[in-house]
Formats: structure tokens, sequence, C-alpha cells
């Protein structure tokens, strides 16, 4: 759910716990499987009563899980950043500028897994929830990074993670540039940038949060 392509960017490293050890580029950190931090947002809606997750689809062009549905918008927090502070990446995926404080936290994700380009990928990743009402077609994507956003009932997202061969969603694709056009797919579990447990956990969370139940965490 995170870009992991090389780059020049400084990172911090960490350990397991989230205790800085030093800054190092970004492509040295995934090379050596090095713990660093990541932001993760994932915004909600009710659309016509039903609560919706809105997810990107990734850019074909993208290095790691191009073309794959993935969560609303995530990022590598660079050397010296708080976790807050990846709220820049709503506004430059999707062209969405909250306050911090709009943010929900769900706490802190520790993943170990493949970055998608064959590389040990270590992040602490901080979770929010977001909720954003406003219409598919005013998102403005940076169509470097995301090819269009889509609507998905997250009960139907439940189904498709609990074992439904497909689901169907809606959305847009290049939102917010003059060739915007209205996409609907039939997608299956293939579709989505692979981590079932954590889809599951999240859309849990979604579902509590747009019903004004608690806790809510990761």
């Amino acid at each position: 759910m995170t870009d992991s392509a090389p780059g020049v960017e400084q990172l911090d490293v960490v350990d397991e716990v989230g205790r800085y050890l030093r800054t190092a580029p970004r492509d040295e950190v995934h090379e050596r499987g090095e713990w660093h931090r990541v932001f993760h947002c994932q915004i909600v809606t009710l659309r016509d009563g039903v609560p919706t997750a809105v997810l990107q689809q990734r850019s074909r062009a993208k290095a790691a899980f191009a073309g794959l549905i993935d969560i609303s918008a995530a990022g590598h927090l660079a050397a010296g950043e708080a976790p807050l502070d990846g709220v820049r990446e709503l506004e430059e995926e999707l062209g969405v500028t909250p306050a911090g404080t709009d943010l929900v936290p769900l706490g802190v994700r520790r993943l170990a897994d493949d970055s998608g380009e064959g590389t040990l990928n270590c992040e602490l990743t901080s979770v929010y929830l977001l909720r954003d009402d406003r219409p598919l077609t005013d998102y403005v994507l940076a169509r470097d990074e995301v090819d269009a956003v889509l609507d998905a009932p997250i009960a139907d997202l439940l189904a498709l993670f609990g074992g439904a061969p497909s689901i169907t969603v809606k959305g847009i694709s290049s939102a917010g540039h003059p060739d915007a056009s209205e996409i609907t797919l039939e997608v299956t579990l293939d579709d989505f940038v692979p981590s079932s447990e954590y889809w599951v956990v999240l859309m849990v969370m979604a579902q509590r949060f747009l019903a004004g139940q608690g806790p809510l965490a990761v």
C-alpha cells in the first residue's frame, strides 16, 4: 500500500519500536530492509446512506503495485517529518486538503513484507481515517500517481476479503481533468494491493467509525 520505488529522498531509519537511529536514502533503506515510518489515510463517506470507502487505483506507471487498487492515500514520511505531516499525501495524490485535526488516528501498524519490487519492506505505519463527503468528481488526481478514484461499499469489500469471488466498484478515471470519465469495474482480490488481514481490519474500523462506534484501532 506504499510505493517503494527507489528515489533520492531521505528517510529516518528507526528500530522496531520507532526509536530514531539515523537518516539514509530511501532506496538504501529498502535494500537493507530497515524500519522506517509511513503514513496511511483511508477516506470514508456515506453514499445514499451506504458506508463507503474511497479507494484509489494506482497509476499503471508506478514502480510498485502498478494498476492495483489501494487505500485512499499512502506515502513515506521524509526525514524529520511527524506522522501528521503525511497529510500532504492527500493533497498531492487526490487534491484533498484536510486539517490535521480532521484525521482520526487508528494507531501504528508494524509491517514487514515484500515492497512490491522484491525487496524487504519494514514499515511503522501511522494509520488514519478521514470522513470526506465530496463526490468523486471533485477529486483532482495526480496522474503520475493515481489512475482513478473509486467508491467501494464497505460491506462489499468485507465480503470480497471474506471469500466472495468478485464485487463491482464505480469510480472516475482521471478525476479533476478534462478527460475524466465514469468507470465501473468488476474486481477480485487480485486487483488489490495484497494485505488481506490489514484490509479487513481497516474496513471494520471504517464501518465502526461511520456508525459512531468505538474503540478504533489497527
